[in-house]
């Protein structure tokens, strides 16, 4: 170990979700605020921070090997680098990070989701520490630690997220969140408003609201309603949006507050896991597709522009091949406009592990995501195709990545669109389009007039 001093750079490396990326920057601000200076390359910090994500093996896989390797940043040098872990890898592992395991390396400390506003008395008390110890683990829930901590200042301009809540209620069978991020949890609203106001100062133009069951928000009186409508008025902010809902909790009066608010998007991301109430049940989802499937309804009722996404497991134990079939069935049904699917992967803590039951095979796994994959995709291809030839209002929000002389934007409803750019075009100005074609899964469109709006 090189001499012990304070770590004054520090480097972030972030897995997983907008929520990881989110605490992230609540981490730097943290970090800055203690005097902290941070840096864009691990070799040039003497402290780093791996912020990860749970929710799959294979995410924990990649950080174990990625440990090993910024490990060896330590061999040559005189002063010590301090390596640490913190989110909700950190919190379902706990001290089994600290070496000894196949593929784990050495780290200093291990820090939960909800102990990030104390990391510079960790940190004092890790530096104190003449090498890595079993006791630099810090993984107690604690209500509103991480949202007493305040996030760096954003760059200025684009599109921010804003986490509203952490934690989960529902306790889904095959979900590791409730135990690696603890229960639901809602951030004060004056917060919430204050920490979107300052983004809009400083030129933000959209914000995405997190959480885990974000349509369940609710403090002091303010439900997820109300704070949509208190964001609304926000000067600035053109456009809010907002990630994952529970299907239960959307509600008739947030579809009604969704439509009465312009600048909310209607482009809902509302998981379904499964077609199959017997496997719904299974998975402790607390609805079946009946109930799921009048939620959608509802929802298009009230907002005429309304378009779904969502979530699918397939594979998950004792799937049949009926029960996939009505899976199936779902998605030709009701025509997301893009679906994230997976195959069940289980994770050690949950309610499913605990209840064992036998494993599907891989292959099976694989065909039928590959087929689920297949539909989905019709899907896709026919809501884009619904919208060509159609006038479109799109908000530019970054150039595009991949041909420097276009520009992106999205619908309101969430649909991605691609224009040329032109000296008279801005990110963050609102513009009318008309698609002409499709490309992968966004739209390529023309401007409908000759001059831009906005």
């Amino acid at each position: 170990m090189g001499e012990a001093r304070a770590a004054r750079r520090f480097y972030i490396e972030t897995y997983g979700c907008q929520m990881n990326a989110y605490d992230s920057q609540v981490i730097e601000g943290v970090l800055e605020a203690a005097g902290l200076e941070a840096v864009a390359r691990p070799e040039d910090s003497d402290l780093i921070i791996i912020n990860t994500c749970s929710v799959r093996d294979q995410a924990e896989q990649r950080v174990l090997g990625r440990i090993s390797q910024l490990d060896g940043l330590r061999r040559g040098r005189r002063e010590r680098l301090l390596l640490g872990v913190v989110g909700c890898m950190a919190q379902r592992l706990g001290p089994a990070l600290f070496g000894g395991g196949r593929g784990r390396s050495r780290v200093d400390f291990v820090v939960g989701p909800l102990q990030y506003k104390r990391l510079p008395r960790i940190l004092a008390q890790v530096e104190a520490s003449p090498r890595p110890d079993a006791a630099n683990y810090f993984t107690d829930f604690d209500d509103l630690v991480t949202y007493q901590a305040k996030p760096k200042s954003a760059p200025p301009g684009g599109t921010h997220f804003v986490a509203v809540m952490h934690g989960c209620d529902k306790f889904c069978a095959y979900c590791i969140v409730p135990y690696t991020r603890g229960r639901e949890r809602s951030k004060d609203w004056r917060e919430i408003v204050e920490e979107v106001e300052l983004l809009a100062a400083r030129g933000a133009f959209e914000v995405t609201l997190l959480g885990q069951t974000i349509s369940s928000y609710a403090f002091a009186g303010v439900d997820f309603a109300g704070l949509l409508a208190k964001l609304h008025a926000v000067e600035g902010i053109q456009s809010i949006r907002f990630l994952t809902s529970y299907p239960t909790d959307m509600t008739p009066a947030l579809f009604a507050a969704i439509s009465a608010l312009p600048k909310v998007g209607t482009g809902i991301h509302l998981p379904f896991q499964s077609g199959s109430n017997a496997i719904l049940s299974a998975m402790n989802r607390r609805y079946r597709i009946e109930e799921y499937e009048a939620i959608l309804a509802e929802g298009r009722r009230e907002i005429p522009d309304l378009l779904y996404s969502t979530d699918i497991i397939v594979g998950y134990p004792g799937e049949t091949e009926a029960d996939f079939q009505a899976t199936l069935d779902v998605v030709e049904r009701q025509g997301f406009s893009a679906a994230f699917m997976f195959k069940y992967s289980p994770r050690e803590g949950t309610l499913a592990s605990r209840r064992g039951g036998a494993e599907l095979p891989a292959a099976v796994k694989e065909e039928r995501l590959a087929r689920l994959s297949a539909a989905q995709d019709r899907q896709t291809q026919a809501v884009l195709a619904a919208q060509l030839g159609r006038e479109l209002e799109i908000l530019l929000d970054e150039p595009s990545k991949k041909d420097e002389t276009r520009l992106r934007g999205r619908t309101r409803n969430n649909l991605r669109v691609i224009v040329e750019a032109r000296p008279d075009l801005r990110i963050g100005m609102k513009i009318r389009v008309r698609p002409t074609a499709i490309a992968g899964t966004s739209l390529l469109a023309d401007l409908a007039d000759a001059a831009p709006g906005g």
